[in-house]
């Protein structure tokens, strides 16, 4: 090979996206006139080249692939097994829209069992016409012209509307008559023709059309109404407003056909179930890895539970917790599925209810009536609430969102337990979702249960109250709070529901319903102003495709997880003997005594997880801590929604200067959300603060509220180490934008009613005080937290990565974290400065210090004691403000300072849950293969079983039996092969 053709295959492979389409545009003119030559008649084709009659080819299909003119007769031949292709006619100057129709191609109809000849014996019309001036009649005409379409053919066969998915044709329909006119919907079904009524048919829609708009409703979140008018525009692309208007037919035969395709997936052709009453669930598939007895666990799984138990693998083995075959749910709302009340409210039909993930109304409402709903006394509460009530939908909603369960593994909603609000997101609502989950996924007692729910701290507080008389005998049920929303919970709660920090959790977000929402809520506004009954089939249908989808992608995702676990828990158990050995065995073995007590007694005594804090609550603020279990008063809950309000417009201040002068669409819009969330927001706390009877009184300029925040926008990105960031001097062009408005002071820059900010009388200085007390010790504690996962994420994973890939994602964690330090120092510089404003005394001022940037700085030397420099580090004041957990320190060197002793025990504290979180992620991962081989066994011989039943089967009926019976158990059959190429440790079922 010589060097040139060897330089110019190099150079192929090293080409960009830029070098290809600069080769377009370099012979874009000849490629246009490529482009150009079909729309000529070649003289070459003049003629008919199908057939030897020598007849003149004028006649050309858009829809067949390298089709070439031909004759009339050749092109009602090679169409008649495809009459729904468009087709055009040459008319001697340009080839003009045509349909089938002119050409004689009619439908001829099979009977539904086997195919047959046309009853009416029509014979086969061969006349063709030379070109003249017939063939110049529609000259004018961008396609075929609606009122030229007869309406029988000379045989008195009735023409028909067919709504394909290349536009609507109209052509002659011969059917078989000799066994009445009941037969002919059943005929037409038979050959994928949907009739849209069956008496005097007209209009039919082709099964290819009908599953086409299935897929852009739930790929492309296409409504029937844009799907239609797409329809309209194939049909007559210069008149599309002339096209019969069939919108209500399109909708109402999607819902029939959607209904038809899953009782056909679920056997009801089969069973000899009665399709009008399904039973719970029985049209929905769940998660194949999650462990449901009957169905993916093997028969004796109670006897040998201690084989599945993590806890005798890991731990003590009298400890009791839930074990490997623990079901895991995850609940949340969604307040943008809702839905407009209708003037007039439609008596529709309510196809499969209850069959998928809603349930069934009857019962869910009668549960309603009875339902108890109980406030708590949870320090969340009240903000959570103030919160809710501004997100509430207006009255002209009927339906105010949904409250869903799915698993919180592998997301896959739980059937029946996608159920509508009415007032909010209130406890009864999630009480009978849940209650549904545990029926439809066959959840046993032994099995035990963990909800991971974004309110879990005051969701659970009266649960047994509630539904207790309704939950499984002997259920034990964990509660947790996902990782994303914990953080804007009270600090307390981060320890005591964070599954970072829950034994046997493994590695669960618990966040997985979210990107969930984002999917329906691109397809739920399509059916806001529909039936109720139609917008409960479209979600219905939309969840149950979710679920599809996942599965199918289950064996790929186990796999990737188990490499992923295998790589961490290797990195981790490493990491955790390094700290182990360096704080001495006493140090070890009074920190495993305690964590371990801590996590028996947790269930029972939630606060006992608070060990893994860096340090206990302040003993001197006994007093204000039991104020927190007293009612708030009105002043005071309108001053602490303030506050939290505060917060927010700080962080959107930040998000918009972190923009940079060119930012995306993306961010802006993501701007643009934040915003309209916050609006509500401002409009709730009007109201607290007319029912806490204050009154603005004077404006304060806003100019300063950003002077502390600017400060803190170069917080370090690495251990010790500066990486570049925006400078705060240069404004964002989103903030350029919002301060251009004309009289529009954006939402995040809007000054709030504080006495701190000098617009309300200073009788409230003193409540402000004591909230504001509260509020920087909370950001103290936030920063504590934060710097000490950064030193233990930044010494863990980015410097004992194995894979570049890893350490990649370590350093996107330790930006995530610089990003929030930034913002709680923020929050606590302009918290302490109020502080100064409300005239704090000496004592509160020297425990809430001035902060400073080398204050917040972290450093792996804390951790590693041989270090260079180890014995000689002093930790910042924040370190000092509050006292440590009372253990014994062996105060030998300095380097078991009680402030360093503490920080190495809350590091050690935090590697051991990780290294246990995922030792069990290993352990269930390969648990969850097994379960997913045996899923799609069971299903393969729930359909083999469609053969030994009594019913006798058509032979489609059985064809289709064992296409699935083959389909299911070729799933098993790969999956197994991917999971014993990847996990050597697996134990394959079959």
């Amino acid at each position: 090979m010589d060097r040139s053709h060897t330089a110019n295959v190099i150079n192929v492979f090293n080409q960009t996206q830029k070098d290809y389409i600069i080769q377009f545009v370099e012979r874009i003119d000849d490629l246009l006139e490529a482009l150009l030559s079909r729309e000529a008649l070649p003289i070459e084709h003049s003629r008919c080249s199908h057939c030897n009659e020598n007849l003149h080819a004028v006649w050309r299909c858009q829809d067949c692939s390298l089709a070439s003119p031909m004759c009339r007769k050749c092109m009602r031949h090679t169409h008649q097994d495809s009459p729904m292709h468009k087709i055009q006619r040459w008319t001697g100057t340009h080839f003009r829209s045509a349909e089938l129709w002119e050409v004689g191609t009619y439908i001829e109809l099979s009977r539904s069992a086997t195919a047959s000849q046309s009853a009416d014996g029509r014979p086969d019309t061969d006349i063709d016409f030379e070109m003249g001036d017939a063939a110049n009649d529609e000259f004018s005409q961008s396609g075929s012209n609606y009122s030229q379409i007869p309406t029988a053919d000379a045989f008195n066969n009735s023409y028909v509307r067919v709504v394909h998915t290349n536009g609507i044709h109209h052509l002659a329909m011969v059917s078989c008559r000799c066994r009445g006119p009941d037969q002919l919907p059943v005929d037409l079904v038979a050959c994928r023709l949907l009739p849209a009524s069956f008496h005097r048919i007209r209009t039919l829609f082709s099964a290819q059309a009908l599953d086409y708009f299935r897929l852009c409703n739930l790929e492309l979140k296409a409504s029937a109404y844009q799907f239609y008018q797409l329809l309209r525009r194939l049909t007559m692309p210069m008149a599309p407003a002339d096209v019969v208007d069939l919108y209500n037919e399109f909708r109402r035969m999607s819902r029939l056909w959607r209904w038809m395709k899953k009782l056909k997936w679920a056997g009801y052709g089969h069973n000899g179930k009665d399709p009008m009453n399904v039973g719970p669930g029985e049209l929905a598939n769940y998660c194949p890895a999650c462990p449901q007895p009957g169905i993916n666990l093997p028969d004796n799984w109670k006897e040998d539970l201690n084989r599945y138990d993590i806890v005798k693998m890991l731990r003590m083995p009298n400890l009791y917790l839930q074990s490997c075959v623990s079901t895991v749910f995850v609940a949340d709302g969604n307040f943008k599925a809702d839905h407009v009340r209708q003037a007039k409210p439609s008596k529709d039909v309510w196809l499969s209810e209850g069959g998928g993930m809603a349930p069934t109304r009857e019962e869910y409402f009668a549960f309603l009536k009875i339902a108890i709903e109980r406030l708590t006394k949870a320090p969340c509460e009240n903000t959570f609430r103030a919160i809710m009530n501004a997100l509430l939908a207006s009255s002209a909603c009927d339906i105010t969102g949904l409250v869903g369960i799915a698993c919180a593994r592998h997301g896959c909603y739980a059937p029946n337990a996608l159920v509508d609000l009415f007032k909010g997101e209130q406890q009864k609502n999630v009480d009978f979702a849940l209650l549904k989950a545990l029926e439809t996924t066959r959840v046993d007692p032994d099995q035990g249960v963990m909800i991971i729910y974004d309110i879990a701290c005051q969701y659970f507080v009266h649960l047994q109250e509630r539904i207790g008389n309704r939950l499984p005998t002997g259920l034990k049920v964990d509660r947790a709070i996902g990782l994303f929303h914990v953080h804007a919970h009270k600090d307390e709660c981060f320890f005591r529901y964070a599954t970072s920090f829950i034994p046997d959790a493994a590695v669960t977000i618990g966040e997985i319903l979210e990107p969930l929402w984002s999917e329906l809520n691109a397809i739920s506004p399509t059916v806001r102003t529909a039936t109720l009954a139609h917008r409960v089939e479209v979600i219905d249908d939309s969840a149950c495709d979710s679920n599809h989808k996942k599965m199918l992608r289950i064996t790929k995702v186990l796999c990737r997880r188990h490499i992923e676990a295998s790589e961490n828990l290797a990195n981790l158990q490493q990491y955790f003997t390094e700290l182990s050995e360096a704080a001495g065995p006493q140090a070890v073995e009074r920190w495993k005594t305690d964590i371990e007590d801590a996590e028996a007694r947790r269930l029972t005594d939630p606060k006992a997880m608070d060990i893994y804090a860096a340090q206990v609550a302040d003993r001197t603020d006994d007093q204000s801590a039991s104020a927190v279990n007293r009612p708030r008063s009105a002043i005071e809950i309108w001053l602490e929604f303030a506050l939290m309000i505060e917060e927010k417009q700080m962080d959107i201040r930040q998000r918009v200067r972190q923009l940079g002068r060119e930012p995306r669409d993306p961010d802006r819009q993501q701007m643009e959300k934040l915003r309209k969330a916050l609006a509500p927001l401002l409009t709730e706390l009007a109201r607290l603060q007319a029912a806490a009877g204050a009154f603005q009184s004077t404006r304060s300029d806003t100019t300063e509220q950003d002077e502390t925040m600017e400060d803190w926008d170069n917080v370090a990105e690495g251990i010790n180490e500066g990486d570049a960031t925006p400078d705060p001097d240069s404004a964002s062009a989103v903030e350029e934008e919002s301060a251009s408005a004309d009289d529009n002071i954006p939402v995040e820059r809007q000054t709030l009613c504080l006495p701190s900010n000098g617009n309300v009388g200073p009788m409230y200085d003193e409540i402000e005080l004591a909230l504001r007390k509260t509020q920087a010790k909370a950001h103290l504690n936030q920063l504590r937290e934060l710097i000490a996962e950064k030193s233990f994420q930044y010494s863990d994973v980015i410097r004992a990565a194995p894979r570049k890939g890893v350490r990649t994602r370590g350093r996107a964690a330790v930006k995530d974290l610089n990003m929030r330090i930034s913002f709680h120092c923020q929050v606590y510089s302009r918290c302490r400065a109020r502080l100064v404003l409300l005239h704090a005394d000496e004592a509160t001022l020297q425990k809430f210090r001035l902060l400073k940037k080398e204050d917040i700085k972290a450093s792996t030397a804390v951790l590693r004691p041989n270090t260079p420099g180890s014995t000689t580090l002093q930790l910042s004041w924040i370190w000092h403000s509050q006292p440590f957990w009372n253990v014994s320190y062996p105060f030998h060197h300095k380097q078991f300072l009680p402030e360093l002793f503490s920080v190495k025990r809350v590091h050690w504290l935090r590697a051991r849950a990780q290294t246990q979180r995922w030792r069990e992620e290993c352990i269930l991962v390969r648990y969850e293969m097994q379960w997913t081989v045996r899923y799609f066994m069971h299903k393969s011989k729930t359909w083999q079983s469609a053969f030994t039943s009594d019913r006798p089967l058509t032979a489609g009926a059985a064809a289709y039996a064992d296409r699935k019976v083959v389909m299911w158990r070729q799933l098993a059959l790969i999956s197994d092969k991917s999971f014993k190429n990847t996990n050597v440790h697996y134990e394959s079922p079959l």
